[in-house]
C-alpha cells in the first residue's frame, strides 16, 4: 500500500496548488547554496580568485528557492524575490561603481540575497523547527553581512564565518532532503489541507 506523504503544516503551505515539482525545485535550490556555500568556504581561505563563483552559484539557489518556496502568502514570497532581484541589481550597479563605492554596494546586494535565504531558512525553522535554521536567521547571515559593510571584517572572521554558514546550511538542507517529497497539497476555501497523487 502506497503511503501519502504528508503536507507542512497549514501555514507553510501556499494558497495554489504544491505539487512534487515545485518541492524538487525548491530543494534543488537549496543544494545549489549548499554547494555555493562550500565552494566559497574552500577557496576563500585559499585566496582563489574563484571564490566568487561560490557566491554565484549560492545566490543562484536563492534565486531558485524563492521562487518555488512553499510559504503561505504570496505576498512573502514576493517580498523574498523582491529582495533577490534587487540585491542582484545593486551588485550589477556595484561592478560598475567607483572604486570608493564598488565594494559597500556589491555587499550591500549580496546581503539583500541573504536577507531573502535568511527568509526562506526562518520558515524551515518555523514550520519544521530546524535549529539550524534559526541560527542561520538569526545570527549567521545578518552577523556575515553586518560585519563586511562596516569594513570590520578580518581574513579570519569571514574563513570561520563561511565555514559555519556552509555547515549550518548543509544540516538544514540534508534534514530538508530526507523529509519525504509532497505530491500535491492545496487549501480549501475552508483553509484545510487535502492531499492528492
Amino acid at each position: 500500500m502506497m503511503t501519502i506523504p504528508a503536507c507542512e503544516k497549514p501555514s507553510a503551505m501556499p494558497r495554489h496548488n504544491y505539487g512534487r515539482r515545485h518541492d524538487i525545485s525548491y530543494r534543488v535550490g537549496l543544494v545549489l547554496q549548499v554547494l555555493g556555500a562550500g565552494l566559497l568556504a574552500v577557496l576563500f581561505p585559499l585566496e582563489s580568485p574563484f571564490y566568487s563563483a561560490g557566491i554565484m552559484l549560492f545566490e543562484t539557489g536563492v534565486l531558485l528557492s524563492g521562487i518555488y518556496v512553499p510559504i503561505e502568502r504570496s505576498w512573502v514570497r514576493k517580498i523574498v524575490l523582491g529582495s533577490v532581484v534587487l540585491g542582484f541589481v545593486l551588485q550589477i550597479i556595484g561592478f560598475n561603481a567607483t572604486a570608493q563605492h564598488a565594494g559597500t554596494i556589491i555587499i550591500a546586494g549580496i546581503g539583500f540575497v541573504c536577507a531573502a535565504a535568511a527568509g526562506m531558512m526562518s520558515k524551515e525553522a518555523y514550520g519544521l523547527g530546524y535549529r539550524e535554521g534559526g541560527l542561520l536567521m538569526m545570527f549567521a547571515f545578518p552577523v556575515l553581512v553586518l560585519i563586511n559593510l562596516m569594513n570590520k571584517e578580518s581574513f579570519q572572521f569571514n574563513t570561520i564565518g563561511f565555514a559555519i554558514l556552509f555547515l549550518l546550511l548543509l544540516f538544514t538542507t540534508g534534514k530538508k532532503l530526507r523529509q519525504p517529497l509532497i505530491f500535491s497539497c492545496s487549501t480549501t476555501i475552508y483553509g484545510t489541507l487535502e492531499k492528492k497523487l
